[in-house]
C-alpha cells in the first residue's frame, strides 16, 4: 500500500548494520518437534496442553541483519501477535529489522492447530507459552546480543509481554514495548523485572464501550481466567475462580504497580492512532460496523477502530525504536 511505503521510505536508515538478509538458517538438530501439541477447541475455550516453542515451525521467521563488521551482534526484538495471528505483527517487525534490529515473530494459534476465534485468556495463555520459550531459545545463540533483547507484543500480544516482563532476566531483557493491551484474559502481573512502555493510539476503542477507550475498559471478573504458567498478578483476586466483581482498568493497575513495586513503567497516548497502528489506514467504527462489512454480526455495542494515519504510525515507530536504543 503506498501510505506504507511512504513510510518505510521514513524510518530511520541503521548506521551499524546492512538489512539485505533472509531469515536465518537452522540446523536440523535446533528443531523441537516434540514443542508442538495438539489441543482441542470447545466453545470458546482451547482444552489439552499447549503447544510450546519450535523455532523451525513454518510460522517462524528469524531474521539478523548483516553486520558490517563481525564484532557487533544486533539486538533482538521478540514480537508478540495478537488475536490476528501474526499478521498483526508483521508490518511493525519488519519496520524493526529495516531499523537494524534482529528479529523473531512466529504464529502461536498455528503452532497449536487452532483457529485464533477463541476466548481471550485462551490466546493468551497460548502467546504467552510460545513467547516464553522462544525468549528462552533465544538465550542459547550467539548471533543476536542476548544482552539487548526487547519484547514487542500488540493487543493479547501486549498483555502477554507485560507477563513476561515479570519473569525474564533484566541481564538480558531491556525492555517491553506493549501496544493497546486488554486486561481481559489472564490479567495483568503484579511485579515487573523490566521497563515497560505501553501505547495506546488516542482513537482506540477496540472492545471498549460505545464513546470509552481501551485503556477503560473493565470487565466482570469471569472474563479473566487465571493461567498455571503466568505470573502472580490481578487473576489471583480477579477471575473465573473469584468472579465477583469487575477487573481493573489498565491504568489502575498500571498505578498500583507504580507505587507498591516501583515499576519502571510509562503509558503514552498517540494522536491519529486506534487499536494496532500498523494493521492498516485508520479505521473508526464500531463493532457491528465491523461486522457488517465482513458479512457477519457482533451482539455486543462497542468499538472496533483499527490503524493510524502515517503520522501515528511514525510516531508509535520512532517512539519504539528510541525505547529499544536503536533510533538514530
Amino acid at each position: 500500500m503506498k501510505y506504507l511505503k511512504n513510510l518505510l521510505v521514513w524510518i530511520f536508515a541503521a548506521a551499524t548494520f546492512s538489512v539485505f538478509a533472509q531469515s536465518v538458517p537452522l540446523e536440523a538438530n535446533q528443531c523441537r518437534p516434540e514443542a508442538i501439541k495438539r489441543p482441542t477447541i470447545v466453545g470458546m475455550a482451547v482444552n489439552g496442553e499447549l503447544s510450546g516453542f519450535d523455532p523451525c515451525h513454518p510460522s517462524v521467521s528469524f531474521k539478523i541483519p548483516a553486520p558490517l563488521t563481525n564484532s557487533i551482534k544486533p539486538p533482538l526484538v521478540i514480537a508478540v501477535h495478537g488475536g490476528g495471528g501474526r499478521a498483526d505483527a508483521e508490518t511493525i517487525t519488519n519496520a524493526f529489522f529495516e531499523n537494524g534490529m534482529a528479529t523473531l515473530i512466529f504464529d502461536a494459534y498455528k503452532h497449536n492447530g487452532v483457529p485464533p476465534r477463541t476466548g481471550n485468556a485462551y490466546r493468551q495463555m497460548m502467546l504467552y507459552k510460545v513467547a516464553l520459550q522462544a525468549y528462552q531459545w533465544v538465550l542459547t545463540r550467539q548471533d543476536v546480543d542476548v544482552q539487548r533483547i526487547y519484547l514487542y507484543g500488540i493487543s493479547n500480544g501486549a498483555s502477554v509481554v507485560i507477563n513476561m516482563a515479570s519473569v525474564v532476566d533484566p541481564k538480558h531483557v531491556q525492555g517491553v514495548f506493549s501496544e493497546a493491551p486488554t486486561p481481559v484474559g489472564i490479567g495483568y502481573p503484579w511485579e515487573i523485572q523490566v521497563p515497560v512502555l505501553i501505547a495506546f493510539g488516542k482513537e482506540d476503542d477496540l472492545a471498549a464501550r460505545v464513546g470509552q477507550r481501551r485503556w477503560m475498559i473493565s470487565d466482570p471478573c469471569r472474563f479473566t481466567v487465571k493461567s498455571a504458567d503466568a505470573p502472580i498478578g490481578t487473576a489471583d483476586n480477579c477471575s473465573q475462580s473469584n468472579p465477583s466483581g469487575t477487573m481493573l482498568t489498565t491504568l489502575q493497575w498500571a498505578e498500583k504497580v507504580k507505587v507498591k513495586h516501583n515499576a519502571k513503567l510509562e503509558i503514552k497516548f498517540f494522536d491519529d492512532v486506534a487499536h494496532g497502528a500498523f494493521l492498516g489506514p485508520l479505521k473508526v467504527q464500531t463493532a457491528q460496523q465491523f461486522a457488517a462489512s465482513r458479512g457477519f454480526q457482533m451482539p455486543a455495542d462497542m468499538g472496533w477502530s483499527e490503524g493510524g494515519t502515517p503520522a501515528g504510525q511514525q510516531a508509535i515507530l520512532r517512539t519504539a525504536l528510541q525505547f529499544f536504543g536503536v533510533a538514530q
